[in-house]
């Protein structure tokens, strides 16, 4: 599978890893900057065996999903998705040609050869595009809109599913108490110190989370970057419910999910305590400069 370099184009605008891969890589941000572009790049691991193939013409669905033993594997996903993934960032966060970051999408197999963590994982994958699709992309700092994660009330810290924990960390917990915390029968497990999204759903659940694990969360769903300017420090038990909008993709809910359910913006707010409150910031993004375009099988 190593370097495997064919491609194709194929209509891919939309969300991938709208399942279970959201939830295995939202806890974790990769941080990396600060060691010198050339010492990064020679020190990030690589996947022992790698493949990055065109999506065949007329493939319907995608996604992917993360195997315990360290492979990795993605249906025609487009780019931008594979670099939210690599490079932990959300894709409103990606700019550049739409055609090459959306339209053109790829299956993916890669191996690790063994068990890896996510933020190894995100550098293997980071490897792999950089190495076989040639990616090429800079940084900027750009004034964007932006919500700003506020106190509902003033004095008032938190709502029924925000619930302060001082009893320590999860160092405290027994196996069994560290495993799991589940907000609903639709729910996966929550691991303590983990805030996990599943966004087909309208869940966010925490066990011991912070508030910048929730506010990453609230970006992804949102698409803008929240800022959190609470002002809570502690650990929480999160538990917030909504009625996903898919009026832009045509998708049917869920079975189990409330059709009149609340906006995020109101489960926000009467859940948590909080409040979204639009603005504007400076976002960095990331800018796509040039990308291999792999010839067809």
């Amino acid at each position: 599978m190593k370097n495997d370099r064919t491609s194709e184009l194929a209509p891919a605008n939309r969300p991938f890893w709208a399942t279970a891969g959201m939830v295995v890589f939202a806890g974790f941000i990769v941080v990396t900057s600060g060691m010198p572009a050339a010492a990064q790049r020679q020190a990030r691991p690589e996947f022992e065996a790698v493949s990055i193939k065109p999506t065949l013409p007329g493939a319907r669905g995608g996604g992917g999903r993360v195997l315990p033993s360290g492979r990795l594997e993605a249906k025609n996903v487009n780019l931008k998705y594979l670099m939210t993934v690599a490079y932990s960032v959300t894709n409103y966060q990606i700019v550049g040609n739409p055609d090459l970051l959306e339209s053109q999408t790829y299956d993916v197999i890669a191996a690790a050869g063994h068990p890896v963590d996510t933020p190894q994982l995100r550098l293997m994958l980071q490897s792999a595009l950089e190495d076989i699709l040639k990616l090429k992309f800079h940084r900027e700092t750009r004034e964007l809109p932006i919500y700003s994660l506020i106190l509902s009330k003033p004095g008032v810290k938190a709502g029924p599913g925000l619930v302060e924990d001082l009893n320590g960390d999860c160092a405290g917990l027994s196996g069994d108490e560290a495993a799991a915390v589940t907000a609903s029968p639709n729910a996966p497990a929550t691991p303590c110190g983990n805030v996990n999204l599943i966004p087909f759903l309208g869940r966010i659940n925490g066990r011991r989370g912070r508030m910048l694990q929730l506010v990453d969360r609230l970006s992804t769903v949102l698409g803008r970057t929240v800022v959190d300017n609470t002002g809570l420090t502690g650990l929480y038990k999160i538990s917030l419910v909504w009625t996903p909008d898919l009026t832009s993709t045509g998708a049917v809910l869920p079975p189990g999910v409330d059709p009149m359910g609340p906006s995020i913006f109101t489960a926000v707010q009467e859940q948590l305590g909080l409040k979204l409150e639009a603005g504007k910031g400076p976002v960095e993004v990331i800018v796509l400069d040039s990308l291999l375009k792999l010839p067809q099988n």
